[in-house]
């Protein structure tokens, strides 16, 4: 499923909703550390109203009947405890936050950690087909900003929400316990900033959701153009790739815009309600008191005191103060759940289907076997493909009734114009993708029966765009077998002709080369890449344009080394350069994703078809 592409069929708010529980989920596996979180927490939020409540305390119970006794015979030594009593609990306070604060550093750094960890391991396991309708950038945006965002949620908006939510209760409770009456009045205020923070929190959702798709956007065109910087500079499309790159920033500012107008109109908003709510509380307590009205609580009808008004007041800036922030961290929490979403569809995608029994195991120097626990099978390597027929996209067929028989030792040779189908045939055999109908068998066995991990073990690919790795050179042709030594490695560089200009380097085998450059040719690091497949001394080869970045006089030399390999062994050779060909058993020509000829190189050229016409030139290979 596409990274931007909303669940079918789910409303939003659905979404939402599923989302926020699951991010919860991951909060709940740390329950030691979320008790003691809980605990700092309450402490802060006990201690925050107490105070307020204390001034009704001080004003009606100490500050009142003092201020009626003699001046010269004033006794302070109660509001002295008093106060003593509340500098201690302001104290408790200080060291519930301090320990709410630093656990939830904590915390939030945990979460990440086994969000990242989940991300990257179901990563490894996803099917080739994920990374090539995904953008590579776009998968790289979900490792940065949303988990950037949801770092910011975890460890602020989230913690902040649950603490404003209890301690908004809290004071709810206590402004009942001092008078209803002017509860009454919060209470129609309360649902006028209920209803503006639902307007804006809906309309940040989706605009969040928009900044998020956008910037993994930008990040993927960022990544091509990096990766194209060469075509960039030889087509001369600088000016072009700036337009666009404006036009893609452009959108993505415009959703930020939007997203930040929503978020910073909120807190300033609430905050004048509250200002309001303040004065009118202030005047309608004031005048309930001249009057005498009756002041019920929860606790019964009682006189409305000046302490009763003053700590309400408290609560009244409290409570709308409260209001704001939540509306303020809402915004970043739909930020957040939308960045969520997009980790999580990653989280959630198909994995590789592999249901295979059948395991591979090297019974000798150069013998394998097949073995699914109750039959072993000889690796012979004996590949065949039967009646095959596969597309990308359903309706639009990419191979068309594919036959192929290769019997142990023989090199099998595939050519034909770009997009016949030549390298499909070869990702088929390794199960990238999964055939529409047909068979694939490898020594008898249905591949679908062998492990893929093992099956892959058997197959060493030489692939025609070449990926190197930071690193040594020696640790990138170990690559190929995690297990070979230094000497291993060093003598399959030899194989392929790889240790000639390895030793020319500054440091040979020990020369550091970074991510798929390092300075080397693109012949270069196309003769480590061999180097790898032969130091993995695998049953079967397949080589997909293995010598096209390789000169003719290097390629001669490299051949040699390739024979080598490839003796004793089944080999699937793709080819633009039809003279690397001309020794292989069974050469297939490809069109449109059919086999139109089949044969050896001599008895192709004298049918005189398609084939002849590509080794005379008559016809080029585009």
């Amino acid at each position: 499923m596409s990274a931007r592409r909303r669940i079918s069929g789910e409303p939003e708010k659905k979404i939402k909703k599923g989302t926020l529980l699951r991010l919860i989920s991951y909060v709940t596996r740390y329950k030691v550390r979320l008790v003691f979180i809980s605990i700092g927490m309450m402490g802060s939020i006990l201690v925050n109203v107490g105070s307020s409540l204390f001034l009704k305390i001080a004003i009606d119970n100490y500050i009142t009947p003092m201020l009626m006794q003699d001046k010269n015979n004033v006794d302070f030594g109660p509001f002295k405890t008093a106060i003593f009593a509340f500098a201690g609990m302001l104290a408790i306070g200080v060291v519930s936050t301090l320990i709410f604060r630093l656990l939830m550093v904590k915390l939030s750094n945990g979460i990440l950690r086994d969000i990242r960890e989940q991300m990257y391991a179901k990563m490894q396991k996803l099917p080739l087909k994920y990374f090539d309708t995904n953008n590579a950038g776009d998968i790289m945006s979900r490792y940065t900003n949303d988990l950037d965002t949801l770092r910011q949620v975890i460890s602020e908006a989230l913690p902040q929400t649950v603490r404003g939510v209890i301690t908004f209760t809290t004071i709810f409770i206590s402004m009942m316990m001092l008078s209803i009456n002017l509860f009454l009045v919060v209470l129609f205020m309360f649902f006028v900033m209920v209803l503006f923070a639902k307007w804006s929190g809906d309309r940040s959702l989706k605009s969040y959701r928009k900044t998020q798709s956008a910037i993994g956007g930008l990040n993927g065109y960022v990544e091509e153009m990096v990766l194209g910087a060469k075509e960039v500079k030889v087509y001369c499309y600088e000016e072009r790739n700036i337009d666009a790159f404006g036009d893609k920033n452009s959108e993505w500012a415009k959703a930020v815009v939007k997203a930040d107008t929503l978020s910073n109109i909120v807190f300033p908003f609430m905050n004048s309600l509250g200002n309001v709510l303040y004065v009118f509380i202030a005047f309608a307590g004031g005048a309930m008191a001249l009057k005498g009205v009756t002041n019920f609580t929860l606790a019964g009808p009682t006189i409305l005191t000046i302490g009763t008004i003053t700590s309400f007041m408290t609560f009244t800036k409290t409570f709308s103060s409260l209001i704001g922030e939540l509306s303020s961290q809402l915004p970043y929490l739909m930020q957040s759940l939308s960045g969520a979403e997009r980790i999580f569809s990653l989280i959630d995608t198909k994995e590789e289907i592999d249901d295979g029994t059948y395991r591979l195991e090297k019974v000798g120097k150069n013998t394998w076997q097949w073995n699914n626990g109750e039959k072993t099978v000889p690796l012979v390597g004996n590949i065949v493909l039967e009646d095959v027929n596969f597309s990308y996209v359903e309706n639009k067929p990419v191979l068309k009734h594919i036959n192929v028989y290769a019997d142990k030792g023989q090199k099998v040779a595939l050519v034909g114009a770009t997009g016949a189908g030549k390298t499909t045939i070869t990702n088929l055999i390794n199960r990238f993708y999964e055939i529409d109908n047909g068979t694939i068998t490898y020594d008898g066995i249905n591949v679908r029966d062998i492990n893929k991990k093992d099956l892959r073990d058997s197959l060493a690919i030489v692939l025609q765009d070449v990926n190197l790795f930071s690193g040594t050179i020696m640790e990138n042709i170990r690559y190929g077998k995690l297990t070979a030594t230094d000497e291993e490695c060093i003598a399959a560089a030899k194989l392929v002709y790889a240790d000639s200009f390895i030793e020319l380097l500054p440091d040979g085998y020990n020369t550091v080369i970074k991510g798929d450059s390092g300075g080397l040719s693109q012949g270069q690091k196309q003769l480590i890449s061999i180097a790898r497949a032969a130091v993995a001394d695998p049953p079967c080869l397949i080589l997909d344009e293995a010598t096209s970045s390789i000169d003719t006089r290097t390629e001669k030399l490299v051949q040699k080394g390739m024979d080598s390999i490839m003796k004793g062994r089944t080999v699937f050779i793709i080819a633009h350069r039809l003279s690397t060909i001309r020794d292989a058993d069974v050469i297939m020509v490809m069109r449109n994703g059919e086999i139109i000829e089949r044969g050896n190189h001599e008895s192709l050229l004298e049918k005189k078809g398609h084939y002849y016409e590509l080794y005379t030139g008559i016809v080029e290979i585009d």
